[in-house]
């Protein structure tokens, strides 16, 4: 069936109606497009098909192994061929802007990973983007309710609903951000290259390890945390106010200055809740808490707001304002619902004092409706635990996500024991007891004196050889020899240290199977020479060298984690988690990229590019491997080995893009940034070296120089 589509190019604004059938995949679909529009041929792989809706606001990208029939499209509709790459506007929580290039064909989860890493945040799961609206008009009367009957109904309707917006407000509760839907795309939510979203940290999960170290996120969650205590997200005390308040003028203002910071100084409004600010002498106290942090520099004042901020009850805790039945009685009461990293609460909706807890692990399923929200315990409770609410898909959202983290926290863990996944690998050590024994020449004890007679009977004996010759001679003394032998010292290694071990030898083995397999070509069977058959064969080179491309750009984000994590920090602090998890990334992608390699070597008709494919593939190979090496936790060689080794893994990965043309804008992106925090950590280790010298020469003693 033929489907004839107004397509709209629309960086040449032009429109040109062109045929298809209805089983043409979208990927063909734009190769037809760039043969009969000479208009669409500049940066074709960047470039895609959007559908819009009605109001040009919104639509899909329609995806490249879809068929056109899939979208249930009639001749006549007008598509979109349009630049994937676009622009988007991210403010960050301290007011500053940030532009950067994303993929608009993304959906919002996937775009985070690329948001976070030009941002220098790595843990990009807990982080999401918000929508920032106008404030919506209040006190808008419009009174056409027909009969006083139903006028009444309504305004006791408008009235409750009044009274639990205005608690909703006051409680500042998570209904009030309006969070980007992670499973859809921008264009998908109506954001166009103009509008601002706002990065905020959606999950607290691994907050606690943020410190001095990553001063990027440590801003992001004092600015979070600054702005949740002054609006009154978190109930304080007034002197718990003023502590947090003389904190943040150490990080504004440096240290106390007697002449400088009087009375009148501040705005109250800008360091303490509203209720606070109005009473009367309350800035002295805050001076006082200021004198208190004389000495600390920017960075460790805001470690000590944030440290001091997770003390609080209600600190890392997701609110949602709902209605629960009151018990005996057939009525609905607000009350807060809480989710944290651990658990679900039921909270007094006035003091935020938690009321009942329920762990996150006696959460068997739960029920989202537009109307209601329902929590089944299982064998934990005798009943469900259901409230009213209209934003039970954000709850939803917040308890998977949550269980999300969790579950790939423990995977990349790989625990030990009864609580280990069956795919854990177990290390069992035997220490046998032993005993000591002294070895030494002993001299014999003198016996008693025995006398015998010579006298005795003659008895004659026939010699049997004749006679024989008397040899002389004299025992030695004896000799005492002493020898020594070293004790092996055996390092004691820490349980992480062990399992990184273990994943190590893992990927060494799947590298070594991957070089193994690379020794044979894929056989496939004769597919013909017709028109059909040579399009099966285009769309699957195609989207193996698009398989490729994605893999290796996995293995070399995974690269860079293990450089940046086991460089930059010392050995008693490398997170031997995070990089057991980015060498089980590069171990998972690997195999499956040498299988693409072979398809893509048995189906292109140049022997050459081939062989040149061939060789690169088993280059990046043996690149890993001495990178796996150089990270191993005993490792005696130097740190510029793993940053030679890491080098060596991006010039293969380039190598191969290159062979297979999928050396794309994003892929050269990602091996500059694989680049330049190497060069950074070399660097910073020369520099470090060169202050270590500086010292040691000062220093009079020669055991201490050394």
């Amino acid at each position: 069936m033929s489907l004839s589509l107004r397509i709209n190019i629309v960086d040449s604004n032009v429109t040109k109606t062109i045929v298809f059938s209805s089983p043409t995949t979208v990927h063909d679909a734009c190769r037809i497009i760039r043969e009969k529009c000479p208009e669409a041929t500049v940066q074709h792989k960047d470039y895609g098909l959007f559908l819009t809706d009605e109001d040009n606001t919104t639509g899909v990208w329609l995806e490249p192994a879809r068929n056109l029939e899939y979208y249930i499209l009639k001749s006549g509709d007008t598509i979109e061929y349009r630049n994937k790459l676009r622009t988007l506007r991210v403010k960050m929580l301290d007011g500053s802007l940030k532009t950067m290039m994303v993929d608009d064909s993304q959906i919002v989860a996937n775009m985070m990973v690329v948001v976070c890493t030009k941002l220098g945040i790595t843990n990009h799961d807990e982080y999401s983007l918000v929508l920032e609206e106008p404030e919506n008009q209040e006190n808008i009367d419009s009174r056409n309710y027909g009969t006083l009957t139903l006028k009444r109904k309504k305004e006791e309707r408008e009235k409750k609903n009044d009274k639990m917006e205005q608690l909703r407000k006051k409680l500042h509760t998570d209904d009030e951000v309006n969070w980007l839907d992670p499973s859809k795309t921008l264009r998908e939510q109506g954001i166009d290259e103009h509008e601002t979203v706002l990065l905020r940290r959606k999950f607290f999960f691994s907050d606690q390890n943020i410190d001095s170290r990553d001063p990027v996120q440590l801003n992001l969650l004092y600015v979070q945390a600054r702005d949740a205590i002054l609006n009154g997200a978190h109930p304080i005390t007034q002197d718990k106010a003023c502590e947090f308040a003389g904190v943040q003028c150490q990080i504004q203002f440096g240290d106390h200055i007697e002449s400088k910071h009087k009375p009148g100084f501040l705005d109250l409004k800008e360091f303490l809740p509203q209720w606070y600010a109005k009473i009367k002498g309350i800035e002295k106290k805050v001076f006082q808490e200021h004198k208190k942090c004389s000495g600390l520099n920017e960075l460790e004042a805001k470690v000590k707001y944030t440290k001091t901020a997770r003390s609080l009850p209600t600190y890392g805790v997701t609110f949602f304002l709902v209605k629960e039945k009151m018990k005996g009685k057939n009525k609905l009461v607000p009350r807060l619902l809480g989710v944290t990293k651990d658990s679900v609460l039921r909270l007094d909706e006035k003091t935020k004092e938690t009321i009942q807890t329920w762990p996150l692990t006696t959460v068997r399923r739960w029920g989202a409706s537009p109307n209601t929200f329902t929590l089944d315990f299982g064998d934990y409770s005798d009943q469900y635990y259901s409230v009213q609410t209209t934003d039970a898909e954000q709850i939803q959202q917040i308890i998977a996500g949550y269980i999300d983290i969790i579950l790939k926290k423990k995977q990349a863990k790989d625990h030990f024991g009864i609580d280990g996944d069956e795919g854990s690998t177990m290390f069992e050590e035997s220490v046998a007891p032993h005993k000591a024994s002294i070895i030494q020449h002993e001299s014999s004890n003198i016996g008693k004196l025995d006398v015998h007679s010579l006298a005795k009977p003659a008895i004659l004996r026939t010699g049997d050889s004749g006679q024989k010759q008397i040899h002389m001679g004299a025992m030695e003394s004896p000799k005492l020899t002493t020898s020594h032998r070293d004790t092996k010292v055996h390092m004691l290694l820490s349980e992480p240290q062990r399992a990184l071990i273990s994943t190590i030898e893992a990927t060494h083995t799947k590298i070594k199977e991957s070089e193994i397999e690379l020794e044979t070509k894929a056989q496939y069977p004769e597919i013909g020479s017709d028109a059909a058959a040579k399009k099966w064969k285009q769309v699957t080179l195609d989207t193996s060298k698009q398989n490729v491309g994605s893999q290796i750009a996995a293995m070399n984000a995974a690269t860079a984690q293990v450089s940046v994590v086991t460089l930059t920090l010392a050995q008693d602090e490398v997170d031997h988690h995070a990089v057991g998890a980015a060498i089980t990334t590069i171990g998972s992608n690997l195999p499956e990229m040498t299988r693409e390699v072979k398809k893509i070597i048995a189906f292109t008709d140049d022997q050459n590019m081939g062989d040149k494919l061939l060789d690169a593939t088993r280059h990046l190979c043996k690149a890993f491997s001495d990178l796996l090496r150089a990270a191993e936790p005993e490792s005696k060689e130097p740190k510029q080995s793993l940053l030679n080794a890491a080098s060596r893994v991006g010039d293969a990965s380039t190598q191969v893009l290159a062979t297979i043309g999928e050396d794309t804008a994003e892929n050269k992106e990602l091996q500059d940034l694989l680049m330049s925090l190497a060069k950074a950590v070399a660097n910073t280790t020369a520099a470090l070296v060169l202050k270590a010298k500086n010292i040691a020469s000062t220093c009079d003693d020669q055991q201490t120089q050394n």
